[in-house]
């Protein structure tokens, strides 16, 4: 094939398939209705968090803030629910005796 074939076949749409008559009728409607159900879970739009929990980002890569207006879900990490925070380790005073002679 030559360069101009080629460009011309690319920008070509590729051929419609018309459907046949035949294909049409053996499609039983019990089977299109059982295909067409959809069982939704609760709560499907928020994701599940599992594991380490992440930060939300936007379609930039910037984390995304937590909308006070809403106080049952934090948008700032995804699944809604920001991570337990660990307690601060306490610091251990060591004491020096004195060693001094008296």
């Amino acid at each position: 094939m030559g360069f101009w074939s080629k460009f011309v076949k690319f920008f070509t749409p590729p051929p419609v398939e018309k459907p046949n008559k035949i294909n049409k009728a053996k499609v039983s409607k019990a089977k299109v209705i059982k295909e067409a159900t959809v069982k939704l879970d609760k709560f499907a739009d928020a994701p599940v968090v599992k594991g380490k929990p992440k930060r939300a980002r936007n379609k930039k890569g910037h984390y995304v803030a937590d909308d006070k207006s809403t106080p049952d879900v934090n948008e700032a990490w995804v699944g809604g629910k920001a991570p337990k925070k660990k307690a601060k380790a306490k610091k251990k005073v060591s004491k020096i005796k004195d060693n001094t002679l008296d």
